[in-house]
């Protein structure tokens, strides 16, 4: 870590903790937000320990700052529309971007280039949202959430957003990921490397995922290269029969095939 963000770390934990904070506690914390903005700092990495796996580290001082940043910007009005936010909304550039009308991108949340975000959708403060990713229609990318490279978000799909505690993890989508329309992934769910979750699949930290091939469950991940699709499971509750969600993994995708499609390749060019 640099000297200048360890040095910003230290004095966001020391300020959180106080009931009376200094007067210069914004201007630290707008450091913080502006780190977040272009991705010099981010809510949460990977850590890489022994033979090459990796974990996903959080960065708790980071959600600090955020919530710091709530509690002292005021609510004001917005230059764009009768809005009033107390987080203004980040810019753009046409030569990287697209942003269609009617989307919403929250200061303080990263977005690489070739990232096109379609309308209407929302992508919340302290995001993190890599190059070549698709943001469909009516997408939400909630607080913290860190999206991975080339990761397609199906239309209708949210990504919750994890803020608090700050030492929670926040819901991760790995490089390569395939979500489909109408998904949802909550509570610090991680989607590997290469996953596809088919539409309408809904997963949050106690959801059972069932492979069917080796019968083996997974619960908060959804494993590399797996492909998720809905399903549901019998279970008696007295003498009566429910039928529990139970997404099940159907196979385990070949990563030497792209799960991109032809026309998102077109979307991303901005040449």
């Amino acid at each position: 870590m640099p000297k200048e963000i360890a040095d910003l770390a230290h004095i966001i934990e020391e300020y959180f903790e106080m009931t009376t904070l200094p007067e210069n506690t914004l201007e630290i914390v707008e450091e913080v937000i502006e780190a977040l903005d272009s991705g010099r700092v981010r809510v949460a990495e990977k850590a890489y320990g022994d033979h090459d796996s990796s974990i996903w580290k959080v960065n708790a001082w980071v959600k600090k700052a955020i919530l710091l940043y709530f509690r002292l910007r005021p609510v004001v009005k917005m230059d764009e529309g009768p809005f009033c936010d107390k987080i203004p909304l980040k810019e753009f550039s046409p030569a990287t971007n697209r942003l269609l009308p009617y989307s919403s991108v929250r200061r303080g949340c990263y977005v690489a280039p070739k990232v096109v975000i379609m309308a209407p959708s929302f992508i919340n403060i302290g995001a993190y949202v890599d190059e070549g990713v698709l943001v469909d229609s009516l997408v939400l990318v909630g607080s913290c959430a860190q999206i991975g490279k080339n990761v397609h978000l199906g239309a209708g799909t949210v990504i919750g957003g994890v803020l608090e505690p700050p030492n929670s993890t926040p819901v991760i989508i790995e490089d390569g990921a395939f979500i489909g329309g109408s998904c949802g992934v909550y509570e610090g769910c991680v989607v590997e490397a290469g996953a596809v979750l088919g539409a309408g699949t809904i997963i949050t930290a106690r959801t059972p995922i069932v492979d069917i091939n080796t019968g083996e469950e997974y619960f908060g991940r959804v494993p590399e290269n797996a492909v998720v699709v809905p399903g549901g499971r019998l279970k008696k509750v007295g003498k009566q029969d429910f039928i529990l969600q139970t997404p099940i993994i159907i196979k385990r995708r070949d990563p030497s095939v792209s799960a991109k499609l032809a026309l998102e390749d077109s979307l991303r060019v901005f040449e």
